[in-house]
């Protein structure tokens, strides 16, 4: 990185699977010290496993979903030292015709995607305050191509991750000048366990291959020194995200193709 950062650490949530392990494994490559939350116990424990002894992360079982646990859990994290970084990439995924998915599943990815985001914010943002005093603090949201364009069959999922970037706007607008940097991420379908459990693949998965997580990770650290909000992975991604501003209709035919 082209500014030091502050001499602090990362909480990345999601870090029992996906781009959240992928995250922690080259942090801790490059010897940062980390802090780890996910809801899921083993996940964190296979994490663990593949960072080997000298990582020593602080870990924290919790759910992005219940703000005071999350809150608590960052203090925690805040305890064991200081935090000027975060990665933020818990979530989940369904997919099916609209009407074919009960709205308890819609509720759930709003409550995770979405909800799960303001809750990490919040819960983050003044330990990001006080990093960026004495040098430089990031603020990563995961989002997805899919929060920029809504595809069939993934309308709750786009849904809850519109809404996640267009909090993330919000926020970085909001904290311009403070010298926390918010980065979202928007990645293609990533060959992730969300993903490749899924019993059923839309479509529009068939327009792109699956990106592998160090890929996208490569990508993203790749773009905390470049300018620009919004962080996009592949070739394909950028070209659908410019020709949707100015010509939506070539992007329904190129969706429709794919149906």
């Amino acid at each position: 990185m082209q500014k030091k950062r502050a001499d602090a650490g990362w909480l990345i949530t999601g870090a029992g699977s996906g781009f959240g392990r992928e995250v922690a494994r080259r942090l801790a490559a490059r010897g940062e010290r980390l802090a780890l939350l996910d809801r899921d116990r083993a996940g964190l424990d296979a994490t663990l496993a593949q960072l080997g002894a000298r990582a020593r992360p602080h870990v924290e079982v919790a759910d992005v979903t219940d703000e005071a646990a999350v809150r608590r859990a960052v203090e925690r994290a805040e305890e064991a030292g200081p935090i000027g970084h975060v990665f933020h990439s818990a979530g989940v995924l369904a997919v099916g015709p609209f009407e074919s998915l009960p709205p308890s599943e819609y509720r759930r990815m709003i409550e995770v995607n979405y909800l799960g985001t303001v809750h990490v914010a919040l819960a983050t943002v003044p330990a990001l305050r006080r990093a960026a005093a004495s040098g430089r603090a990031t603020l990563t949201l995961v989002a997805s191509i899919a929060g920029l364009r809504g595809f069939p069959e993934l309308a709750g999922y786009s849904a809850s991750k519109f809404a996640v970037v267009g909090f993330a706007q919000a926020l970085a607008a909001e904290l311009e000048g403070t010298g926390i940097d918010v980065k979202t991420l928007c990645p293609p379908a990533g060959d992730t366990p969300m993903v490749r459990d899924l019993p059923h693949r839309p479509a529009v998965y068939r327009l792109s291959p699956l990106f592998s997580a160090e890929t996208i990770v490569d990508s993203w650290l790749r773009s905390l020194d470049r300018p620009g909000r919004v962080a996009l992975v592949d070739l394909r991604s950028k070209l659908l995200h410019r020709i949707d501003r100015v010509a939506p209709a070539v992007v329904d035919l190129v969706i429709r193709s794919a149906r």
